[in-house]
């Protein structure tokens, strides 16, 4: 090969290119530290670098992420420890509160410093650090508990990146500390009257032996007999007829039982608690409850089932003093047990007591002799007002019969209530049956029972409330015993609200709005059942409702123009389902949700009922518009009959019920052709469905406005009227079947009940229950005492108990702060050990050998050089140099 001039050039220019090259990578690499510096250099070696870069970033993140997340851990352990130390000096001091031995004063101040310490802790659940509350959840800026002690944060968990894709809680959220639920906790409620033994309460009466007999307390025992619970009229234990005891309530699984309990005389009282036991299910082989008597004289029901919080419980009991021997006689009326109430003779037997308002439905107030004292007489049961104050001489009359008792008969007399008291009914009564003045009283021993003294031991007597026309009304509310579920909301000023919670069955949580009714009911299905709606409105207009409940549709009935009936339109409309679609709005029995149910409640409480009929008198309007075969209009009736539909509605219903009278007209048309029918039939549907919807919707919307109805964060429906501040508004709301004790009828939903105590329960409500303590300490309430102001306090004994449970609970809420420290902890010094290795295979990756490449970098100086050198020798070589 000829080695020319430019092959020469053009290799020496390359090699100096590629060694200078060479020299400057080796000498970059060298300088940096790196293999490369642009990612063309190397794709393999820079796509491992970015991994590797990409993973050192986020497992700093994730070491960053847990130190701050660690920090609010342990400022949240703290403060847990704070309040933990607390809670040791609430029970303290409510132990000291709990001797019998205490003065007013000492309870007082003992209430006051408990006041301090709950208000302490009240600051330790509002504790922010670098303003960032604690106990809100996510909701950082927002102060967890409010004045009144109600959780304002939210039940979401603050989570800390930890690792790729992985993250990990670091709070407590006020929802699970302040009001959460623990399994392992059982539900325990009680009736709250204490029972004594009757035998030693009256010996004189009731024993042989007890004519001088000192009358003692004693409270009654298991090992008592039923005689000793339900007394006595004699001396005599061989001619008594049995006790009939209605039983109803919730079972473990949710379902609700309404039942009767025959039972001897004779026969023990623990008998009686086993029965009970069995109607909640247990068999001999399985217990589902525990049921005993405490020392109070109080019947306790244990629900075997952790966690659960379903269980519930209503009892009283029922004898006929003149029945046959071993026979209930009138004492058993399990169709509807209102009618004991007109049954002479038949005395009940208390074990709830309540101060929530009841139903006035005595339909008489029958005068009869004293289960215990011979030649006294009294009204059947103590005749109280609808908030169930006791009634004294001076209490008028139409506080405490319904409004349309105008008059009472008895004997030859028919009393006037008018502006009438009590005290007047007595003289009345005393005059009408000869007796001396005095003789009717009223006894204070026996909660304002109208008593009347005959030592001929003849009288009796039936006093009968009546009204205008003579008929029979209403008389007295109902006893408090015997009436559990169909009570009043307890009212608050503008406020209404129930005691009993929703709880859903299949989970034991409380309900929503969301949660269909069917899912709390304790029946499979609520297809025919009703609910009876007794409510006085924001007007105060009083009024009775019925909500029937029904496969295909669910309907509400009221009496709006006082008939008696509910026939006329605008008195019975349709639940709607909120679907949109006009031709598929009727809600079905099942699939009913609360939030439908608030918003009827709103609607009706409020007066702004739907506008019914809205296919009836659009029709009407149709059919005087049109002139049998013939298509011209009658004008006059068309506009007469378009007004009547379109009155008293909204603008979108009218606009409605204008398309439904134009889509009819050609319908209904005898010229009309086949596809025009087609078309308009379609057309008025549509229109007819979207009208009684924008009504529907148009009435909701204006309700809302003024009466706004929720279920609070414990399942309990609340009413709050926004058009006042001491609201008109009253609200009872039963299920119709509530007086079925037949066994096949049983109220399947209660919204507000005079039921048992609960005692024990799986969720707590932290704060509520504090005040609870306080107020029984205040009141020196050492146990639930149904004589007490507030007889469900369930009293300082019970508050240790429920206590305990807050304690443990804490206890549990640092215990899992402590865990999720440990795992922060640990997650932190895993990040830093990961991020070493990481940077270390990092280096191995892209890092450059040092000495190997000053190696490298000699030699390539060394070659580059020599090929300098060669290439200036050849390039001064002449021709002379071949020759």
């Amino acid at each position: 090969m000829r080695i020319t001039n430019a092959l020469l050039y053009n290799t020496s220019l390359r090699n100096y290119r590629t060694s200078s090259e060479k020299l400057y990578t080796i000498n970059e690499q060298i300088a940096s530290k790196l293999k490369i510096q642009n990612s063309y250099e190397n794709t393999s070696v820079y796509i491992d670098a970015m991994r590797l870069n990409n993973e050192i970033d986020t497992l700093q993140q994730s070491s960053d992420s847990s130190s701050k997340a660690k920090t609010f851990a342990d400022n949240t352990d703290s403060t847990l420890t704070s309040f933990s130390s607390s809670l040791d000096q609430f029970k303290a001091k409510l132990v000291q509160a709990s001797s019998t031995s205490n003065s007013s004063t000492s309870l007082q101040a003992l209430a006051n410093d408990l006041q301090g310490i709950k208000d302490h802790l009240v600051n330790l659940a509002n504790t922010s650090i670098n303003g960032q509350f604690l106990f809100s959840g996510t909701a950082l800026s927002q102060k967890p508990i409010a004045s009144d002690g109600t959780y304002k944060g939210n039940s979401d968990n603050l989570t800390a990146l930890i690792g790729s894709g992985v993250e990990l809680p670091y709070n407590i959220t006020g929802q699970s500390l302040f009001l959460g639920k623990d399994t392992d906790y059982n539900r325990t409620v009680s009736t709250n009257i204490s029972m004594y033994n009757q035998s030693k309460l009256n010996p004189a009466v009731m024993t042989t032996d007890g004519q001088n007999a000192a009358s003692t307390k004693v409270y009654l025992k298991d090992t008592d007999t039923i005689r000793d619970l339900v007394g006595d009229t004699n001396s005599a234990a061989t001619d008594d007829p049995k006790a009939v005891f209605y039983l109803s309530g919730k079972k473990s699984d949710g379902k609700t039982f309404s039942n009767t309990i025959e039972i001897n005389t004779s026969s023990k009282v623990s008998d009686l608690l086993q029965s009970i036991g069995n109607a909640y299910g247990n068999t001999a082989t399985n217990k589902v409850v525990d049921v005993s008597m405490n020392a109070r004289g109080q019947i306790e029901v244990k629900d075997l089932k952790s966690g659960s919080q379903l269980l519930d419980m209503n009892i009283f009991g029922a004898i006929d003093r003149n029945a046959l021997p071993g026979e209930t006689g009138n004492a058993k009326q399990i169709l509807n047990v209102d009618n004991l109430l007109t049954k002479p003779n038949v005395d009940i037997i208390a074990f709830s007591k309540s101060n929530y308002e009841t139903t006035a439905s005595s339909p008489d107030l029958t005068m009869r002799s004293s289960a215990v004292t011979l030649g006294t007489y009294a009204i059947d049961f103590p005749m109280q007002n609808v908030t169930n104050s006791n009634m004294t001489s001076t209490t008028l009359l139409s506080g405490i019969l319904p409004s349309d008792v105008d008059h009472i008969d008895f004997g030859a007399t028919s009393f006037s209530t008018t502006g009438k008291t009590v005290q007047d009914l007595m003289t009345a009564i005393e005059t009408e049956y000869g007796l001396g003045a005095g003789d009717v009283t009223l006894s204070t021993a026996t909660s304002g029972r109208m008593l009347i003294n005959d030592p001929t031991n003849t009288f009796s007597a039936s006093l009968q409330p009546k009204n205008a026309v003579n008929a029979l009304a209403h008389g007295d509310p109902i006893p408090d015993a015997m009436n559990s579920a169909r009570r009043g909301f307890e009212k608050d000023g503008n406020t209404l609200s129930s005691n009993i919670s929703q709880v859903v069955k299949s989970t034991s949580d409380y309900a929503t709005a969301s949660t269909k009714l069917v899912d709390v009911a304790g029946v499979d299905s609520l297809n025919g059942k009703q609910m009876v709606l007794n409510y006085t409105d924001k007007n105060g207009i009083n009024r009775t409702g019925t909500l029937n409940l029904d496969i295909a549709d669910t309907t509400f009935s009221v009496d709006l123009d006082g008939d008696g009936t509910t026939t006329d339109v605008n008195e019975t409309f349709s639940i709607y389902n909120g679907s949109g679609d006009p031709l598929n709005l009727k809600t079905t029995a099942d699939t009913m949700t609360y939030q439908q149910l608030n918003d009827l409640i709103s609607m009706a409480t409020s007066g702004n009922l739907p506008k019914q009929g809205v296919s009836t008198v659009a029709q009407t309007a149709i059919n005087n518009a049109i002139i049998a075969g013939t298509p011209p209009i009658n004008a006059v009736n068309l506009a007469t009959e378009t007004a009547t539909a379109k009155a008293g509605v909204s603008t979108e219903t009218a606009s409605y019920i204008q398309k439904a009278i134009d889509a009819g007209i050609i319908r209904d048309n005898p010229t009309s052709t086949p596809a025009e029918v087609a078309k308009a039939t379609t057309d008025y549907n549509n229109a007819i469905g979207n009208a009684n919807l924008a009504e529907y919707n148009y009435a909701l919307s204006t309700a809302k406005n003024s009466v706004e109805v929720n279920l609070d964060y414990q399942g309990k429906m609340t009413i709050k009227d926004k058009s006042a501040s001491e609201s008109k508004i009253n609200f009872t709301m039963y299920d119709k079947s509530a007086t079925d004790f037949t066994g096949i009828g049983s109220s399947a939903l209660t919204f507000m009940a005079n039921n048992a105590v609960t005692i024990s329960n799986p969720s707590i409500d932290m704060f509520k229950q504090l005040d609870e303590m306080i107020t029984a300490v205040r009141s020196g309430t050492f146990r639930m005492d149904s004589t007490s102001d507030d007889p469900r306090n369930i009293g300082i004994q019970n508050s240790l108990t429920q206590l305990d449970h807050i304690a443990d609970h804490v206890t549990k809420a640092q215990t899992k702060i402590g865990a999720l420290t440990n795992a922060l902890s640990d997650a932190n010094t895993r990040s830093t050990m990961l991020s070493v290795n990481v940077k270390a295979v990092q280096t191995d990756v892209i890092g450059v050998d040092t000495a190997a490449a000053y190696l490298e970098f000699q030699s390539i100086t060394t070659a580059y050089q020599a090929m300098l050198s060669t290439i200036s020798k050849v390039n001064s070589m002449s021709l002379l140099d071949y020759m």
